[in-house]
Formats: C-alpha cells, structure tokens, sequence
C-alpha cells in the first residue's frame, strides 16, 4: 500500500530540509491508512487494538518543501503478540529512496494496561492485505 506526502514548509528545519521528527508523522499516516484498508473506512481511532513500540528510521536523502513524496507500508513478520511494518519513502518524479523505516507494534488491551494475544481475526486481516501466507523473516522493503 502507498500513502501521498507533499513536504510542507513546516515540515522543515533551519537547513531546510525536512526535519527528522516529521518522518515519523509521514509513518503514522501510513500506518493509519493500512490500519482503515484492513476495518474500513469506517475506521474508529479509538477501536486500534496495537499502540507503537519501537520506529526505526535510515535518512538516504534531503527532501524540501514542495516535494512529493510516496510512503509505502508493508508487513514484514507477524508474531503472537506483536508485528512489524517496513516503509519506503520515495520522491515522486525521479523515483528517489529518500528513507527506509521499520516500526514494531504490539496488541494492546486498553483496560488491563497490558499487551494482549493477537486475535485471529486481526492476524486474518494483515494477511488479507500483504498476502496469504506468513511474511519471512526477513522481508525487506515496502510495496
């Protein structure tokens, strides 16, 4: 799945490029959009059984504003209580890598205050998205 990011002037920093922090912004966007590909777009922020544990992030390449830019999100492994999605950030236009990112998100139970097992049906639905089968290991990259 790809998500549409256009570099907004605020989006920068004294340098002028976008600043590091927005990225994880621009992953959250992909994120939420993979979450409502899975429930629809009927999609209730409060209803996201996951919370983010860890967001890993490697800057290939300066982005400014006014730059379009495609994020793309894909699952990478699925665990019993927890999951991994891989991003690429590209510039529109000439198809650059700008960034590659990871984020682990763990099922969460909201009144226990706890991490939790990972439904069936909701391992159902990531599936239904990225294919099939389970994801290797070691999948890389984003579609």
């Amino acid at each position: 799945m790809v998500v549409p990011v256009e570099v907004c002037f605020r989006d920068t920093d004294a340098m002028g490029h976008a600043n590091n922090a927005v990225y994880l912004t621009w992953l959250e966007n992909a994120r939420i959009g993979y979450w409502r590909r899975m429930v629809g777009p009927s999609a209730n922020y409060a209803e996201v059984p996951f919370v983010l544990a860890r967001a890993e992030i490697d800057y290939r390449e300066p982005v400014y504003a006014g730059e379009r830019l495609e994020v793309g999100v894909r699952l990478a492994r699925v665990g019993n209580r927890s999951f991994d999605l891989r991003y690429r950030i590209a510039r529109v236009g000439d198809g650059a890598l700008v960034a590659e990112a990871k984020t682990v998100q763990v099922m969460y139970d909201y009144r226990a205050r706890r991490s939790m097992p990972m439904p069936a049906e909701f391992r159902a639905g990531l599936l239904a998205i990225d294919g099939e089968s389970e994801p290797a290991a070691s999948a890389a990259g984003a579609r």
